[in-house]
């Protein structure tokens, strides 16, 4: 078996707030840190190539981070990697077909997840699949209004399939709104051991609207370029953020009420501002227009570092421009376990790939390395 390949390690110090300018730094108490930076992949063995085709999108992490499940529909079949040892600990074989067939090859699965006892949950257009530990038995859910005691969903509504689950599993969370995809209205909780569904409005899906751009071909159908919605799961609150403004919802999971949380950057504007065509003729212009819209601020997610109480959230905004490309500044913000900002500054490092996540007080961040798995590593040491 091939050993793990570690790459050479970067010291980055990074200054205390007290040594920058007002234009540098804000909202920080002297917070003085150092990250160093490797670059690590996975072992996939003799006879095995890792799914890489969805980017870890179908992948999910156990409770104490020591394992990633990643799921292949086109098998399909579950991988196991062992996060400690850097390399594949089981391949899980699935089945499409009979009484526990999961029917990936024809399905949309946008969500998977794994509980720390091996149930494997697959959420589909019209259900969600879970299979036991040992995979004899499943069980399916089904979002609809006449499935669903407590809040009423209407016959116009659907729950999206592209959620996530509570850490315990004993909850689904995904958007809610209209069938026709034309808006969202809030976030859906559902309870799966009573079908119980709790709908909490939310404004952000409206308010991230007007920074849609559209193409429409045939006055039906359209393609567009929208802004992200960040959803996690932490211990008792559901976290949603937007890449369009500087703040985050808390929603709490035992009640549905919500907290708001804005925030200030003295680095970067606290939200787009939609200077951009937001119409579309052609679907060259679709992107033209979207590399004009990428010019302005973007937020990214918020990761919780479990290790050392800290969010991190980076941000980017145009530096200038060489030509015809584009040179961005990256802003690293961090905050308490309470979302109290504490630090923001400039960097040159940021998360690469779209699985991201604290592990052991390191951040992890997805990487392609010629068709191997790797991972990124920011490991910060606070003074």
């Amino acid at each position: 078996m091939k050993k793990p390949l570690y790459f050479a390690s970067l010291l980055i110090l990074i200054a205390s707030c007290s040594e920058k300018t007002d234009s540098e730094s804000s909202n920080s108490s002297n917070l003085n840190f150092t990250v160093e930076i490797d670059t690590v992949q996975v072992d996939p063995g003799d006879d095995h190539f890792i799914y890489l085709a969805k980017f870890l999108r179908s992948s999910s992490l156990s409770s104490d981070k020591k394992t990633l499940y990643n799921f292949n529909p086109t098998v399909p079949e579950l991988e196991v990697i062992d996060l400690d040892d850097l390399s594949i600990k089981e391949v899980i074989k699935l089945e499409n077909e009979g009484p526990t067939g999961i029917n990936a090859a024809t399905s949309y699965i946008p969500m998977m997840d794994v509980s720390d006892s091996g149930e494997l949950f697959l959420n589909t257009i019209s259900y969600m699949i879970k299979l036991n530990a040992t995979r004899d038995q499943m069980s399916r859910y089904w979002f609809t209004p006449d499935s669903l005691e407590a809040d009423a969903l209407s016959e116009l509504e659907i729950i999206y399939p592209e959620g996530f689950m509570s850490n315990n599993k004993d909850f689904y969370f995904g958007a809610y709104g209209a069938q026709d995809n034309s808006a969202k209205s809030g976030l859906a909780m559902i309870n799966l051991n009573s079908m119980e569904l709790k709908k909490v409005p939310l404004d952000i899906f409206e308010k991230i609207e007007k920074f849609e751009i559209v193409f429409s071909p045939d006055g039906n159908s359209k393609m567009s370029v929208t802004e992200t919605v960040f959803f996690d799961s932490i211990e008792d609150k559901v976290y949603i953020s937007t890449s369009a403004f500087n703040e985050i919802y808390l929603v709490d999971i035992s009640d549905g009420t919500v907290e708001k949380k804005s925030f200030h950057s003295e680095l970067t504007p606290d939200a787009k501002k939609g200077n951009y065509q937001k119409t579309a003729g052609s679907q060259k212009e679709l992107f033209d227009h979207a590399k004009e819209k990428v010019k302005e601020v973007s937020f990214l997610k918020f990761h919780y570092d479990d290790h050392n109480e800290k969010f991190w959230r980076f941000s980017t905004t145009l530096d200038r421009m060489i030509g015809d490309s584009a040179t961005y500044n990256i802003v690293l913000t961090i905050f308490d376990q309470n979302l109290t900002q504490l630090h923001e500054e400039k960097v040159d490092y940021s998360e690469t790939g779209s699985l991201t996540f604290f592990k052991d007080g390191s951040l992890y961040s997805y990487i392609n390395l010629e068709d191997e798995l790797g991972f990124v590593r920011i490991k910060p040491t606070y003074e």
